[in-house]
């Protein structure tokens, strides 16, 4: 059928801007006259053309009678870029299929009925391959925190570290490319304090064909030991930090910090660890939508435990490192009870160079899937 073939193609259109869209989400175009392509787009960047838009520059705007298929709601608001239902209605557009409906306050159906208004037929699918496509953006907007995707490389017995404490490399060089990937999709990316003096991470990413946005590279590091010579200080100024610490640590080391482009934010305890719901609250408020937790045993454990995790991609590799290697779980997560265990549903299984790639979303109690859901 010619509608699925040409969302299909919008939706494949929409995965190119996969590492350089954050936060903005994904979305794909493809206009047609005649069961012809006049014209396809989609948005590559904060700041630059929506999809809508590039589709029809592709064409140089001469769509009368033709339909545009496009993944996501067009805005109808003025931001860094003009309403795309205006540029629609001035192209000549005559029908839209739009994949899903954006769940952006400002829209949600309103840009719908303002071209309906304005004469166009316009069928919404709401189907919900586009919300998946873009879960960091919907759970975002029905949640005002971000994703949190959990991101952990271990032995095929669970340990991300020798009983030495050595983890380069557990994962061989593919996996680890595509871990660069998963940080520049998510734009923000968080360890805990422990990593930061084990590793000295720099937490931006490399290798990549396109240069994704500057992403904001977050700490829990309760008692402030984030050194000023780190390499997280040290490129404070190039890509944003931020270190979330208990307000008692905050005794004038935030200030030398500061002066690197460090920002020290205090949140308050929940039992003997930095109150995760709080942290999220404050990326939230910074417009951050997707959050990559890289942190060790600790940190994940710590975002289990509390049902924070909406998604978790763990890369094993074909390793055993003993019984005394560094779990990759701790911290408040004990069950007593194998019945009391989170429980996650398999997604996805693929081997990525020497190593297996399982992802994983959060199940219900009763063992239904729920992802897609907040």
């Amino acid at each position: 059928m010619a509608r699925e073939r040409f969302m299909d193609r919008a939706r494949s259109l929409a995965e190119r801007g996969r590492y350089t869209t954050a936060p903005n989400p994904l979305v794909g175009s493809v206009v047609v006259r005649d069961g012809e392509i006049l014209g396809e787009g989609w948005h590559a960047r904060a700041g630059g053309d929506h999809a809508e838009v590039a589709a029809l520059n592709a064409n140089g705007f001469t769509a009368s009678g033709a339909t545009m298929y496009v993944t996501l709601e067009p805005c109808n608001h003025q931001g860094r870029t003009p309403p795309c239902t205006r540029a629609i209605m001035d192209a000549g557009i005559e029908r839209l299929v739009v994949g899903h409906l954006d769940p952006d306050p400002r829209m949600r159906g309103k840009s719908v009925e303002i071209l309906r208004h304005a004469g166009l037929e316009v069928e919404v699918l709401d189907d919900g391959l586009f919300e998946r496509q873009n879960e960091q953006f919907f759970h975002y907007m029905r949640s005002g925190r971000p994703f949190v995707h959990l991101k952990l490389a271990a032995s095929l017995d669970g340990r991300i570290a020798t009983r030495t404490r050595d983890s380069r490399w557990v994962t061989g060089e593919a996996a680890r490319q595509r871990a660069h990937s998963l940080r520049a999709e998510a734009g923000a990316v968080l360890v805990g304090a422990g990593t930061v003096r084990a590793d000295d991470p720099l937490l931006t990413p490399r290798g990549l064909r396109d240069t994704p946005p500057a992403m904001t590279r977050a700490v829990l590091d309760p008692r402030l030991s984030t050194s000023a010579d780190s390499q997280l200080a040290l490129t404070a100024h190039e890509s944003p930090v931020l270190i979330f610490a208990e307000e008692s640590s905050l005794d004038g080391r935030e200030h030398e910090l500061a002066e690197l482009g460090v920002e020290v934010v205090a949140v308050p305890r929940s039992g003997d660890e930095l109150d995760l719901g709080s942290v999220l609250d404050e990326l939230g408020c910074r417009g951050i939508r997707g959050l990559l937790v890289e942190g060790g045993g600790e940190t994940a454990g710590s975002f289990v435990a509390a049902g924070l995790v909406n998604k978790m991609t763990i890369f094993y590799a074909p390793k055993l490192l003993g019984p005394e290697g560094v779990p990759m779980t701790g911290g408040s997560l004990s069950p007593g009870l194998v019945a009391d265990a989170p429980r996650f549903s398999v997604f996805g299984v693929e081997q990525v160079g020497e190593d297996v790639v399982i992802t994983f979303y959060p199940s219900s109690r009763e063992g239904e899937h729920v992802h897609g859901t907040s």
